[in-house]
């Protein structure tokens, strides 16, 4: 018999080791309901757990890129900002990071991570440009600055995949497995595909 080989893939995952209990992942799903679905009585988090038909930890794919925003200011020096830009590797949906995120290796299986629609880094530079062309320069009146892309990376958030089938839920939900934030309106986008370039 041949020994099945462990092909775990090691990935830079956004967030830090402390993720969401499962207890918690069903409270926030609950909390993520419609107005409609939490007024059925009905509809409980004992409900959602007994139908819950799929629930897995996956990894979805981002590109984050170190920039550099360069202001001319003569006669001073030009002032140097980093910014810090994403991209969403399926959707394209893209911006800036408000915050750095805390960022994490791990060993993954393969099965888990979400396959990208953006295929490389490099393929990736058209829309961190997109970012500062359209969002940052928007916030200079006068002369638009220069941009320096210092590196770019793909990195991977947990998200929380849990389907939910009865007569009064069908649904998947997707759930930041780092905050508990449900990722409804991103899901929209991955499936639109209306961010890419």
């Amino acid at each position: 018999m041949h020994a099945i080989e462990n092909k775990r893939r090691s990935i830079q995952r956004v967030g830090t080791e402390n993720r969401i209990s499962e207890v918690e992942l069903y409270q926030y799903i609950y909390k993520s309901l419609g107005l409609g679905q939490k007024f059925n009585k009905s509809i409980t988090i004992k409900h959602l757990i007994d139908y819950t038909t799929e629930k897995k930890l996956i990894y979805h794919p981002f590109y984050i890129a170190k920039t550099i925003v360069i202001a001319e200011r003569p006669p001073f020096p030009p002032r140097r900002t980093p910014n810090l830009i994403f991209v969403d590797g399926v959707s394209g949906y893209r911006g800036v990071f408000s915050k750095v995120p805390p960022l994490t290796r791990e060993e993954v299986e393969p099965d888990y991570l979400v396959s990208v629609r953006i295929p490389d880094e490099h393929s990736a530079v058209n829309y961190v440009r997109d970012v500062q062309q359209k969002q940052i320069n928007r916030s200079y009146v006068l002369k638009k600055p220069k941009h320096e892309i210092r590196e770019i990376s793909l990195n991977y958030l947990p998200l929380w995949k849990v389907a939910v089938k009865s007569e009064l839920v069908k649904e998947i939900f997707y759930i930041n497995a780092n905050t508990g934030e449900s990722e409804k309106y991103m899901s929209r986008r991955w499936r639109e595909g209306k961010d890419l370039l």
